[in-house]
């Protein structure tokens, strides 16, 4: 009976949007709605515009091969960018917050650093001596994957707890007024999520380069049924919780111990919840959709064991191919927004995301466009998510500076204005 009341009292606070009270309210960066843009340390990149954001997760800081200090890629440009923010923040209604981001695709040592007692030590104090040499706000942890080596880096079974009990270390350092997130990945594995929750503000979900051509590498949705929102009132009818496995089944064992996560969900098991939603026995599917969407990325990650409300959904500014292939429409499409001659844009009306199909219809390149991006702001919103992310703020390849100033003005209207 107790845990159905408690289900009972988070899926209101969901429907509602009640789960974050205005009495509780404390200034720093944490109660959304959240616009986190992460920019990059480029050299000649643009500098942000702090009106259209709310928090800004410099990539990338780096474990330096002592395993206990901390480097920062271009720290001139880091420098610039949180004194601007500290002058921009003397005078505006709205703060803006930033937090060094330390890790990113192929960056190591974190298996050293945190099984090591006096490593992590150092590093912790090399993380909080950043955030008040800068005047920044916080750390967000960007390890891709705690007892993963997919990355080409070193990696053991015990990286979880290790992670887990480095994350416990950063907080008690920082103190509750400063920021402490974690980028993670769309499955929510390799995480102990439970264990570190109570340490950590928000959780920005890495909802892209979920696939490659001849799927799209960020669809929003599978199907056209609501996932999301059917999973939770569906479930709370037959008294179960946001979704309800069978505790032995093929499904619930997929992650097995290693990753301390309770179940594993994938598309197979989201065709067959769809096909109870609808009561088809093959609901109408993309087919550009692969082994995750974002909606499905979400479920995941209450499934979990997070709250919505801290949940921020991650969208890519970029597109993306298949197999490092660069196409020979590519340059002429991100010079004019034309795909040429035997490619054709086209719009799918499930996964809501625009792609470039060759003659035969296939996928060749999937990417984003000011309407998908404003559907998943939205989506974000109707969910009930503190807000919305995007990798990244300086657009990683081709596209023009009108394109980037409209995905950025599109989720500032969307989620802030």
């Amino acid at each position: 009976m107790c845990r159905l009341f408690t289900i009972i009292v988070l899926a209101v606070a969901l429907l509602t949007g009640s789960c974050r009270e205005t009495s509780d309210i404390v200034d720093n960066g944490k109660n959304g709605p959240v616009v986190v843009a992460y920019v990059s340390g480029g050299q000649g990149k643009p500098l942000p515009d702090f009106g259209k954001v709310t928090h800004i997760d410099y990539a990338f800081g780096r474990i330096d091969s002592t395993f206990s200090g901390l480097s920062i890629e271009n720290p001139p440009r880091f420098k610039e960018i949180a004194d601007l923010k500290n002058e921009y923040n003397k005078t505006a209604q709205r703060k803006v917050f930033m937090q060094l981001s330390i890790g990113g695709w192929g960056s190591g040592r974190f298996s050293e650093m945190v099984t090591d007692t006096a490593y992590r030590h150092a590093f912790v104090a090399a993380c909080k001596k950043v955030v008040e040499d800068y005047g920044i706000d916080g750390i967000d942890l960007d390890w891709e994957y705690p007892s993963s080596g997919v990355a080409g880096i070193s990696s053991a079974p015990t990286d979880i707890d290790n992670f887990t009990l480095w994350v416990k270390e950063l907080r008690e350092a920082l103190g509750h007024d400063k920021l402490l997130t974690i980028a993670t990945i769309s499955t929510a594995r390799f995480i102990d999520f439970k264990a570190v929750d109570p340490y950590i503000d928000f959780y920005n979900i890495m909802s892209y380069d979920m696939a490659v051509a001849p799927c799209h590498h960020a669809p929003l949705k599978r199907f056209e049924t609501e996932l999301l929102r059917d999973s939770l009132i569906g479930n709370l009818r037959m008294g179960f919780g946001f979704l309800g496995y069978p505790s032995d089944s093929t499904v619930a064992q997929q992650y097995g111990q290693m990753y301390q996560t309770p179940v594993m969900l994938n598309a197979d098991y989201f065709r067959q919840f769809a096909a109870s939603l609808t009561k088809e026995d093959n609901p109408k599917e993309s087919k550009i959709a692969g082994q995750c969407t974002t909606e499905e990325a979400v479920m995941m990650h209450i499934a979990a064991g997070l709250d919505p409300s801290k949940l921020v959904l991650g969208m890519p500014f970029y597109g993306k191919s298949g197999g490092g292939v660069n196409y020979p429409f590519q340059k002429e499409f991100w010079e004019t927004g034309e795909p040429g001659e035997g490619y054709q844009e086209v719009w799918d009306e499930i996964a809501w995301v625009p792609y470039i199909a060759d003659a035969e219809g296939n996928l060749v390149y999937g990417f984003e466009n000011e309407q998908s991006i404003r559907a998943k702001c939205r989506f974000a919103k109707e969910h009930h998510l503190l807000g919305a992310m995007y990798w990244e703020y300086c657009i990683d390849a081709g596209r023009s500076e009108a394109f980037r100033g409209k995905l950025i003005n599109a989720v500032a209207e969307e989620i802030l204005f």
